[in-house]
C-alpha cells in the first residue's frame, strides 16, 4: 500500500486478533505478583474467584493496550485514584466473563485443541511480520526481522509470547462457551431486510471512485523529510520538480506510464507496480493530492503537483461513478453483523443468570453495579442490603 493514501500513519503493533484480544473485553490477566495484596479475594462465586492482584493487572494491562494504540507511553493509574476506579468498573466484568466461562468450560468439559491455539497465534505472527515489512518498505527501510517485530509488538502491550498464547487459549474458550451458550442464533429474512433498507443510503451506496496512477518525486530523503540547510532544500525541491517536468514531457511523447514509474518513483509503495494507487473515493489522500486528482478527466495527465512528500505526476485512467450494492450482495454481510450483535446480546443474558445462579458476592468498591462516580473514588461503601464477599481474614 502507498504510504500517500493517508496524511497520517496507521498505527500498526500487531495483528487485529492480538488487538481484539487486548480491547475486545473478553481476556483474563494472570495476578501479578508485584501487587503486595494481590491475594486478596475481592469478587467470588460457585466455582470461582477474582483476586485483587488480577484487578490491578487488568487496570494496567488496559492503559497498556491503549497506551499502544495511541502511539504513547503507558500512564500510571495509582489504585484509589479517580482514573483507577473508572478503570476497575470495567475491567472487573470483563474478568467475571471469563471467570464463569472457565467454570462452566470445566464443568462441562469443554477445551481449546492446542493446535488451535498454534494456529492463532502462527496467523498473529505472521500478519505482524508481514505489516512490520510494509512500514519499514513505505520508511525506505529494510524490512525487520519477523520474529522480533512480533517479540515487539507483544511487549508493547505488555504480553511475552507465552502469556500472548495463554490469552489466546482463554479467548478460544470464551468463544466455545459462548457458541453453546447461545447457539447459532441470526436474523430472520425480514430483519435483514429491513436492515438495509434503512440503512441502505448510509451503508450500501458507493461514491464516485477513481482509478489512479501516479510518479513520486521527493524533494531531498525520505518520502515528506526535510533534510538540510534550507538552501540545500530548495535546491533539492526545485531538482524534483525539473525531473518531475522531464518525464512528463517523455509521456506526453508517447513514453509508458508504468515504466517511468518503476524507473523513477520515489514511493517504494507503488513504483514497482508502475504508479497504481488502486480505486479510491475523494478523501483518502493528502488534500492537494486529493484535489488533483478528482478535478483531472480520465485518462488525464496533471501535475507535477507539489505535497508535503514531493511533487507528483498523477493519471486518472479510470472514474466509477457511484453505485448501490444490491440486496443479494449485502447480505452476507447485514447476516453476520446482525448475528453477532444477537448472539452477543444473548450471551450478556446468559452470563447475567450465571451470576444470579452462582451467587456472585463483591467486597465494597467491586461492585460495578455500585461503583462511585469519577469525583468520589473513596465512596466505597455498597448500598444498604448489598452483598459483601467473604475474604480471607474478615476486616482486611
Amino acid at each position: 500500500m502507498s504510504i500517500f493514501l493517508y496524511r497520517r500513519s496507521v498505527f500498526v503493533a500487531c495483528s487485529a486478533l492480538l488487538v481484539a484480544l487486548l480491547l475486545s473485553g473478553c481476556n483474563p490477566v494472570p495476578p501479578s505478583s508485584e501487587v503486595e495484596s494481590g491475594t486478596r479475594e475481592v469478587v467470588t462465586f460457585e466455582g470461582g474467584e477474582i483476586t485483587e492482584g488480577e484487578v490491578v493487572e487488568g487496570v494496567e494491562r488496559a492503559n497498556a493496550a491503549q497506551a499502544a494504540q495511541m502511539g504513547g507511553p503507558a500512564p500510571e493509574v495509582e489504585p484509589g485514584s479517580p482514573e483507577f476506579e473508572v478503570a476497575k468498573a470495567q475491567i472487573v466484568p470483563q474478568l467475571l466473563t471469563v471467570d464463569l466461562a472457565r467454570a462452566y468450560a470445566r464443568e462441562n468439559d469443554i477445551r481449546v485443541p492446542e493446535e488451535d491455539v498454534e494456529a492463532e497465534v502462527d496467523a498473529a505472527r505472521e500478519q505482524v511480520g508481514q505489516q512490520a515489512a510494509q512500514q519499514a518498505e513505505a520508511a525506505g527501510q529494510e524490512p525487520p526481522n519477523p520474529e522480533e517485530a512480533f517479540r515487539q509488538a507483544l511487549e508493547q502491550f505488555g504480553f511475552t509470547e507465552e502469556t500472548f498464547r495463554e490469552e489466546v487459549r482463554t479467548s478460544l474458550l470464551v468463544q466455545r462457551v459462548q457458541e453453546e451458550a447461545v447457539g447459532d442464533a441470526g436474523p430472520t429474512e425480514e430483519e435483514v431486510r429491513n436492515y438495509y433498507d434503512e440503512n441502505r443510503e448510509a451503508q450500501f451506496t458507493n461514491p464516485e471512485t477513481r482509478c489512479i496512477r501516479h510518479i513520486l518525486f521527493a524533494s531531498g530523503g525520505a518520502p515528506g523529510e526535510t533534510t538540510g540547510s534550507s538552501a540545500e532544500q530548495e535546491a533539492a525541491t526545485e531538482e524534483a520538480r525539473s525531473e518531475a517536468e522531464d518525464v512528463k514531457r517523455q509521456i506526453e511523447e508517447g513514453g509508458d506510464f508504468a515504466e517511468l514509474a518503476r524507473e523513477n518513483s520515489d514511493d517504494p509503495g507503488s513504483g514497482e507496480q508502475g504508479g497504481d494507487l488502486g480505486c479510491n473515493p475523494s478523501g483518502g489522500f493528502v488534500p492537494e493530492f486529493d484535489e488533483a486528482a478528482f478535478k483531472a478527466e480520465e485518462g488525464e495527465l496533471v501535475g507535477p503537483v507539489e505535497t508535503e512528500f514531493g511533487f507528483h505526476l498523477i493519471e486518472v485512467t479510470e472514474i466509477r461513478p457511484p453505485g448501490e450494492t444490491p440486496f443479494e450482495e449485502a447480505r452476507p454481510q447485514i447476516e453476520e453483523q446482525l448475528s453477532g450483535e444477537q448472539q452477543a446480546t444473548e450471551f450478556d443474558a446468559w452470563i447475567q443468570d450465571q451470576l444470579e445462579e452462582r451467587n456472585v458476592k463483591y467486597l465494597p468498591g467491586y461492585d460495578p453495579a455500585e461503583a462511585a462516580p469519577p469525583e468520589a473514588p473513596g465512596a466505597e461503601a455498597p448500598p444498604e442490603g448489598g452483598e459483601e464477599a467473604p475474604a480471607e481474614g474478615e476486616g482486611q
